[in-house]
């Protein structure tokens, strides 16, 4: 720490990044001493974004990792990437903050976990939509047992947009539902405070953009019984969509409007609107809220309740929706070893 901050950098210059630094720059507890990127002049040009700070250039990871003034390290660069270098970030003795995915397969993702585990490296994952204000009420009224026992438990993820450069290959993204869908996953698993243990996949052929399927869906079994369906499109003529919907046998969610039995004289869905636009901008996600439970935790000697451990369900799940989908839409077991 420096003057009573923790000391932030950032390693990868793409789009995500802009939200990691808007976010550790509104934190009176943080302060921004480098950020860097395999191509220099992506560094360059997020500095001027931002004003021209007098940050530090670093020129590779390794340099980040050396630099002992840092204190937290932003992981932003390619799926592919994210569970080596959080692995090397956590040796080094670097707390992260990680974009998601958290990793690519189940083999990085166990290794990571291992690893943090080992160094008790504190994390923090990218997970935006957990940060929603809409969501955080309905996890308190599905907690507190306002719906009662869930029967049905539906998310879509949808955003259709040509996304480029290695966004467009399978093997650096993970598939559609690693990419994109796993945090409509991720989020159902944290609202129903329920693992995901079996899972089913389908999925259209690859296309003229992808070369991995863009849409696909999956029948979902969770451990308190309840089911779903999964859908996941990172093509057509679609906004971003982020729908939820769960069934309970005492009231129902569909999205931002609520169906409760405690309210007797209900007819139909009523709407609460929590002031927050749905949008896949990152300069739109609550990464301020993100950096805020972060440093609480770390203020505290504590990790984030949002931490790697807390994704490990939600990735291996979209990972075994891909196996399925891989091997003609079998039933796969998400936690076996």
């Amino acid at each position: 720490m420096r003057n009573g901050k923790f000391c932030c950098a950032l390693w990868g210059c793409g789009w995500v990044a802009s939200g990691h630094l808007a976010a550790y720059l509104k934190n009176k507890d943080c302060e921004v001493i480098g950020i860097g990127s395999s191509r220099r002049e992506s560094a360059m040009a997020k500095v001027a974004e931002f004003g021209g700070y007098d940050w530090k250039i670093y020129n590779s990871f390794e340099e980040i990792l050396d630099d002992s003034s840092v204190d937290i390290v932003s992981i932003c660069t390619p799926n592919d990437l994210h569970a080596k270098e959080a692995i090397l970030a956590a040796k080094a003795g670097k707390h992260i903050f990680l974009e998601k995915p958290a990793a690519i397969n189940r083999e990085e993702l166990e290794e990571l976990a291992k690893v943090i585990d080992e160094t008790r490296t504190k994390t923090v994952l990218g997970m935006v939509l957990r940060f929603n204000p809409l969501y955080q009420m309905q996890k308190r009224l599905i907690a507190e047992g306002e719906l009662g026992k869930i029967l049905l438990a539906n998310v879509d993820y949808w955003f259709g947009r040509e996304r480029g450069s290695w966004m467009r290959e399978g093997k650096r993204t993970g598939g559609a539902f690693v990419l994109g869908g796993c945090h409509s996953v991720d989020l159902i698993r944290y609202l129903l405070d329920s693992d995901i243990v079996e899972v089913r996949g389908d999925a259209l052929p690859p296309d003229s953009w992808y070369d991995y399927p863009p849409a696909a869906t999956a029948q979902v079994h969770f451990a308190n019984g309840a089911k779903g369906v999964f859908s996941c499109s990172l093509a057509g003529h679609v906004p971003y969509t982020a729908n939820t919907h769960i069934i309970g046998e005492k009231g129902s969610l569909l999205n931002d409007k609520f169906f409760l039995k405690r309210f007797q004289e209900q007819k139909d869905f009523f709407q609460i609107d929590t002031g927050v636009k749905k949008s896949g901008d990152v300069y739109s996600h609550p990464f301020p809220a993100i950096v805020e439970d972060f440093i609480s935790a770390l203020k505290e000697d504590r990790d984030s309740e949002h931490n790697v451990r807390s994704v490990l369900n939600s990735h291996r799940a979209c990972f075994a929706i891909q196996e399925s989908i891989l091997d003609g839409g079998r039933w796969i077991k998400v936690n076996q070893e």
